[in-house]
């Protein structure tokens, strides 16, 4: 299920330009706020090392932001990553990491890629840990001193590592900035449609 991030009503936009806001137009605002999630979310991860990838299974955080018009007038932004609205709009709090067990991996093997050494022996991505027909989950983690060390997950869902938390992702307001840059161009357009009788 896709978290809501944000909402912004046509309503109060329409006042500000003095000319009626169309559907299509809000599609435009939409997708140019998509885009600009997008690239500064791709952006942010690449420059830290992290993946992107979503921790239950979804599409990268890149490839997760979405818009819906809502009723006839208010453009709302969405995201499959697991706990983006935390990420937007706060900080993520300690949480037990269930996914990174082997019993998470034993009861749904097809969210966990086959490592090189399962594909050498031939392992299928639906076998199970707990039948011998995939090998234990080994998560990589950094130490203090920055080193990696490959560790073998917890066997139960009970005994998840905890998570220390996340800091409030800045990518998004970056975001928002670059889109209010695009949005102004948006609106110059459509001011001059407008004054053309709807023709560019």
């Amino acid at each position: 299920m896709a978290d809501r991030m944000r909402a912004i009503l046509g309503g109060p936009l329409a006042r500000i330009t003095e000319f009626p806001v169309s559907h299509q137009f809000l599609a435009k605002m939409g997708q140019c706020m998509v885009d600009a999630l997008s690239e500064e979310a791709k952006e942010y991860f690449a420059k830290r090392g992290w993946s992107g990838k979503d921790p239950m299974g979804g599409p990268p955080i890149w490839e997760s932001f979405s818009f819906r018009i809502r009723g006839k007038n208010t453009l709302e932004f969405t995201s499959s990553f697991y706990g983006m609205q935390e990420l937007a709009q706060g900080s993520i709090p300690e949480r037990k990491m269930f996914w990174l067990t082997q019993e998470a991996k034993d009861r749904n093997p097809g969210d966990y890629d086959l490592t090189p050494k399962e594909k050498d022996l031939g392992m299928k991505k639906t076998g199970r840990v707990s039948q011998g027909e995939r090998l234990p989950l080994i998560v990589p983690l950094m130490t203090e001193g920055g080193n990696i060390e490959f560790r073998r997950a917890p066997l139960n869902l009970g005994d998840a590592w905890v998570h220390p938390g996340i800091a409030k992702f800045t990518f998004f307001e970056t975001a928002v900035r670059k889109w209010r840059v695009r949005c102004a161009r948006l609106l110059k357009e459509e001011f001059v449609k407008a004054m053309n009788g709807g023709k560019k």
